[in-house]
């Protein structure tokens, strides 16, 4: 019997291992030729054999991937971050430690965010103690999102060690810990204290009152929840601008929803008076909306006619046309405002009415666009950035419930291009951080 066992288990690592390399040679030729859907075959078995040489041979295909295919280049990433094996992991951790550097190691722990396996706790602990401080903060989310007894441990102890520095990782580490713990505890020893109180059963007992509200908000992992409960601390506020007639987004609703204080203010009261609307505000964030020519007539009822997004004047014969865009007085405050360290934020038609024009030596207003479906993801190397948090999840899966097959596709990133919106012209490419690509 042990005779049989020892010569059936060459044969078997033989035959995983020649499957592995077909698989990673025809990944190869998939990604040459642009073929997305040879190359999630391809990775589907690649996953399947796992293990040490799996993990090398998707470092390597993710190095050489072509700069004009980043859907492939996520593809392979995605295959990357699926893999379980111990000694997978291993090659992975190692990669991410010493390879630290290279915009590869972000975008892997951007695609393993969502995942809560504790097979990565060893990973993210190792690079919490020496990875790169971009790496670090990173390894920080995973941590939160593990949502496991040792995992609070470590970011304790590592918060111990920061405390009092000032770094980002130190107030990184208090805005998760918040998110967790549901509050800001002050100083290193309430943290201490509070934990070793509730520490037993602390996870187990949350899961079965956690709080349910049908919003966006169950699904924030740990620092985004931390980032709302903190971001306005300070004392500054959050100040939405919205158009007169047509607003195509509502971001006061979704700033309600996420029990975030802010202030909704028509873009004409704010011009009336800047100074007052700015004062104790931290952010600005302005709503798409109609701010072409807008009947002022008392008596117009504004209509928008099937099939079109622009309202058009209705009930009335005085056609007292206006623009309801900000001016160019209130264009060069927002400006100052940003430049005094607040934030801006636009969405669409935003890009025409203020961004474009505040900043035309970094934006440029692009062609009109149709409404379609177009590809998206994020820019590699890019996925440090924390507006990105929460962005792409772990692979998708196949129907079929537990244990179904990853896909690995290339198309499940999709969004919605609305009509008459406008592609946004990157004027100044080594000034401007794009977050967010499509190859449509």
């Amino acid at each position: 019997m042990l005779v049989a066992v020892s010569l059936l288990v060459p044969a078997v690592a033989s035959g995983g291992a020649a499957d592995l390399s077909r698989a990673l040679k025809a990944a190869r030729g998939a990604v040459q030729a642009g073929d997305e859907k040879a190359l999630a075959e391809a990775l589907k078995t690649v996953v399947a054999e796992d293990g040490r040489s799996a993990a090398r041979g998707l470092l390597d295909l993710m190095a050489a991937h072509p700069e004009a295919k980043p859907r492939l280049y996520w593809q392979v990433v995605r295959a990357l971050a699926a893999l379980e094996d111990r000694g997978a992991l291993s090659v992975i951790g190692d990669f991410l430690v010493k390879k630290g550097a290279r915009p590869e190691a972000r975008d892997i722990l951007f695609a393993l965010q969502g995942q809560g396996s504790p097979r990565l706790f060893d990973i993210y602990c190792k690079l919490l103690r020496k990875g790169r401080p971009e790496l670090q903060r990173m390894a920080a989310d995973r941590l939160g999102e593990l949502e496991q007894v040792e995992a609070v441990d470590v970011l304790l102890e590592t918060l111990e060690s920061e405390d009092g520095s000032g770094s980002s990782l130190e107030r990184h580490l208090r805005m998760i810990l918040t998110g967790l713990f549901g509050e800001d505890m002050g100083v290193l020893v309430n943290w201490q204290g509070w934990w070793q109180q509730h520490r037993e059963g602390f996870f187990e007992t949350r899961r079965g009152t956690g709080k349910v509200t049908g919003t966006v908000r169950d699904e924030l992992d740990a620092a985004r929840r931390g980032g709302l409960a903190t971001m306005t601390r300070g004392g500054g506020k959050v100040l939405v601008l919205t158009g007169m007639v047509r607003n195509f987004d509502s971001i006061e609703e979704i700033l309600a929803e996420l029990e975030l204080p802010h202030e909704a203010m028509a873009k004409t009261d704010f011009m009336a008076d800047m100074e007052k609307a700015l004062d104790g505000t931290a952010a600005v964030l302005l709503n798409c909306n109609f701010f072409g020519s807008i009947c002022r007539c008392p008596t117009c009822k504004p209509e928008v006619a099937p099939g079109s997004r622009l309202p058009r004047c209705g009930g009335c014969d005085k056609h007292d046309l206006r623009d309801d865009r900000l001016s160019d007085e209130a264009v060069a405050r927002l400006k100052r405002f940003v430049a005094e360290g607040g934030s801006v934020f636009t969405e669409d038609w935003g890009l025409q009415e203020l961004t474009a024009r505040a900043w035309p030596e970094h934006l440029r207003v692009g062609d009109e666009l149709s409404e379609r479906e177009v590809d998206y993801s994020p820019s590699p190397g890019q996925t440090a950035s924390p507006l990105l948090r929460g962005v792409m999840g772990p692979p998708s899966d196949a129907e079929g419930g537990a244990g179904a097959t990853r896909t690995f596709a290339a198309d499940d990133l999709r969004w919605k291009v609305d009509d008459l919106s406008r592609a946004i012209g990157v004027a100044a490419p080594d000034r401007v951080t794009v977050l967010l690509i499509s190859e449509a």
